[in-house]
């Protein structure tokens, strides 16, 4: 079965107020509703058994009800076939964005979500190292979207204080969104420096990752597969099909798909 490691199964408000946007910017042909049963139907449909649910806050005081919404949101979502595996978020202009992450792992959040973008802040700010260096002690992965244009795209100098984050914080796994597209191929050698950084497949929108075989075996243990659901152009079984495409071996395929995002999950402390 696979794992989704990239979804955003917002709260009402929230996820209305991004669709809003995404229309704002004259994006606007997704290929999923905000049903949530309908979007986690057809991610079952597909041979997908596990989403992670990422959330993020634009500004200051959202970030701890915004993961108590997360959770309910798994909760209400428990009696379907595919787990909804909590995320949770934090700001750094709140005035203890640590407690807000080490109390919402308490409560159930697995994975942790920065969006420089929506945020307006980097992967390194001084005002997260705390975060960062607890989320490596709980065995927390950290997905950050290091691009700023309302494009969702990132550009190569956006993926410098993505190196840094993960070299002050060796012993955090940093995942970076969209592996960086458009900056691919920087941030593939970027994880040539940084053995804690992963990537995952995320498509940008109606931009595919141009993820080929040869990258994909090299990084076999470091790559995790996403949709980006329901804010995507894309069903989830498109972008499994364009994976497949490339050629890279099945037991490459199994660990990008699902026991990479397994193990990442399995040791939350």
């Amino acid at each position: 079965m696979i794992v989704d490691s990239h979804t955003h199964l917002l709260p009402d408000r929230l996820a209305v107020a991004v669709r809003r946007f995404f229309r704002d910017h004259g994006v606007t042909d997704f290929h999923y509703s905000l049903d949530y049963r309908e979007v986690l139907d057809r991610h079952h449909a597909d041979g997908i058994d596990t989403v992670w649910n990422l959330p993020y806050a634009h500004k200051a005081k959202m970030a701890r009800s915004l993961n108590t919404s997360m959770i309910e949101v798994s909760a209400s979502l428990a009696d379907h076939p595919v787990d909804v595996v909590t995320g949770c978020t934090v700001h750094p202009d709140d005035s203890n964005p640590l407690a807000d992450f080490n109390d919402a792992v308490e409560a159930g959040a697995r994975v942790l979500k920065l969006h420089c973008s929506v945020g307006a802040y980097e992967a390194d700010d001084q005002r997260l190292s705390d975060v960062l260096a607890a989320a490596g002690s709980r065995g927390v992965p950290v997905v950050i979207h290091a691009g700023h244009g309302v494009d969702g795209f990132t550009a190569a100098n956006e993926l410098t204080p993505i190196g840094r984050a993960a070299a002050q914080h060796r012993g955090t796994t940093i995942i970076l969104a969209h592996f960086g597209h458009h900056a691919f191929d920087d941030a593939v050698a970027l994880l040539d420096e940084h053995p804690n950084l992963v990537a995952d497949l995320t498509p940008v929108t109606f931009s595919p990752v141009p993820i080929t075989a040869d990258i994909a075996n090299r990084y076999a243990d470091r790559i995790l597969f996403g949709s980006d659901a329901p804010n995507t152009g894309y069903r989830a079984s498109h972008l499994l099909d364009l994976l497949r495409s490339t050629g890279a071996s099945e037991a490459t395929l199994e660990s990008i798909c699902s026991s990479n995002a397994r193990r990442l999950t399995s040791a939350t402390a």
